[in-house]
C-alpha cells in the first residue's frame, strides 16, 4: 500500500530507529533537511541494489523532517501502467491548491488525476502543474517530498 501525506511532520529524531554504520549517509541527510528553510530547492536520489537500507535512510530522513511539510509515496509495481499514477499518490494531498495554478496546467493536473473527464494530457503542463502545485505548498512552510521504489 501507497501512503501519502502533505502537512507537517508528525514525528522527529527522537522517535526514530537508531541507523547504525551509516554516519556520512544520515549526516547528508540531516543536513539536506536543515537547508530546507532556504531559498533554493535540492534533490537527493539514493541509488543501490535491492535491499541495502534505501528506505530505511528514507525513513530517516522523514523522521528529521520536523519542520516541514513531508509528502511521501511510493511506486507500486502493479501500477507500472497506469500513467501519472505516483504523481497522484504524491500531490492527492495537494488537491486543493489546484485552482492557483494556470488554466492549462489546472486542465492537465485535474485529467491526470481523474478529475475531469478527456483524452491523455499533455506531459509537459503535467509537469508544469506538478512544480507549481509543489511550490504552492511550499511557499507557506517547507516541503519534504519523499519517492521510493518500495
Amino acid at each position: 500500500m501507497v501512503a501519502a501525506s502533505a502537512g507537517p511532520a508528525t514525528f522527529g529524531p527522537a522517535n526514530h530507529p537508531k541507523l547504525f554504520g551509516r554516519e556520512s549517509e544520515r549526516h547528508a541527510l540531516e543536513w539536506l533537511v536543515a537547508q530546507a528553510p532556504g531559498p533554493r530547492s535540492r534533490v537527493l536520489v539514493l541509488r543501490g541494489e535491492p535491499g541495502v537500507g534505501k528506505t530505511a535512510l528514507l525513513d530517516h530522513l522523514a523522521g528529521w523532517a520536523s519542520g516541514c511539510q513531508l509528502a511521501r509515496t511510493g511506486g507500486v509495481e502493479a501500477e507500472i501502467e497506469l500513467a501519472y499514477a505516483g504523481v497522484q499518490l504524491l500531490c492527492a494531498p495537494m488537491v486543493d491548491h489546484i485552482d492557483r495554478l494556470p488554466m492549462p496546467q489546472r486542465d492537465a493536473l485535474s485529467t491526470a488525476f481523474g478529475l475531469n473527464e478527456g483524452g491523455p494530457p499533455d506531459p509537459f503542463l503535467v509537469g508544469l502543474g506538478v512544480l507549481g502545485l509543489l511550490s504552492e505548498v511550499a511557499a507557506k512552510q517547507p516541503l519534504l517530498c519523499v519517492v521510493d521504489d518500495f
